[in-house]
C-alpha cells in the first residue's frame, strides 16, 4: 500500500509541479509574440490550471495525508509540516492572488486591448508571482527529499 501511494503522491507532484515549470517557459515565449499572444496564452493557462494543476495537486496533498497515516510518520514531523505549509501558501498565492489577477487581465484587455499599459503590468507582476510560486514548489520538493528534523 506504501508504494502505491508513494507513487501517486509523487506523480501528481511532478504533474503539477511540472506543468506549472512548463506554463512559465510558454508565458516567456508568449511575451516574445506580443501581448495579444500572452493574453490568449493567460486565458490558456487558466484553464490548464483549473483542470490539470488544480486536481493534480490536490491529489498530491491527498495521497501525502494518506501516506502520513499509512506509513505512520506524524504531522507533527518537521518536513511534513512545511510541506504543508508550503501548499497552504501555493494555495494562497494561487487562489487568493493569481486566478483573480488573471481574470481581471483577461477583462481588462477585453476593454482596453492586450496592449494596454495596466494590463502588461498586471502581466508582468502576475508572472513575478508565478516564478515565486515555482521557487516554493522546488523548495517542497527539497523538503520532501531531506526530510529535515529539529
Amino acid at each position: 500500500m506504501r508504494e502505491v501511494l508513494l507513487l501517486g503522491h509523487i506523480s501528481f507532484a511532478a504533474i503539477w509541479i511540472g506543468s506549472h515549470i512548463g506554463m512559465l517557459a510558454i508565458g516567456s515565449r508568449a511575451l516574445r509574440e506580443g501581448p495579444e499572444r500572452t493574453v490568449q496564452f493567460i486565458h490558456d493557462s487558466d484553464w490548464l490550471g483549473n483542470r490539470l494543476q488544480a486536481v493534480s495537486a490536490i491529489l498530491a496533498l491527498l495521497f501525502g495525508i494518506a501516506l502520513v497515516v499509512v506509513v505512520g510518520f506524524s504531522f507533527g514531523d518537521l518536513w511534513i509540516l512545511l510541506g504543508i505549509l508550503g501548499f497552504i501558501i501555493l494555495l494562497i498565492m494561487g487562489i487568493g492572488y493569481l486566478t483573480p489577477q488573471s481574470r481581471k487581465i483577461l477583462e481588462a484587455a477585453e476593454q482596453h486591448g492586450a496592449g494596454a499599459p495596466d494590463v502588461q503590468a498586471k502581466i508582468k507582476t502576475v508572472r513575478r508571482v508565478a516564478i515565486a510560486q515555482a521557487a516554493v514548489m522546488l523548495l517542497i520538493v527539497l523538503d520532501m527529499v531531506a526530510k529535515p528534523v529539529l
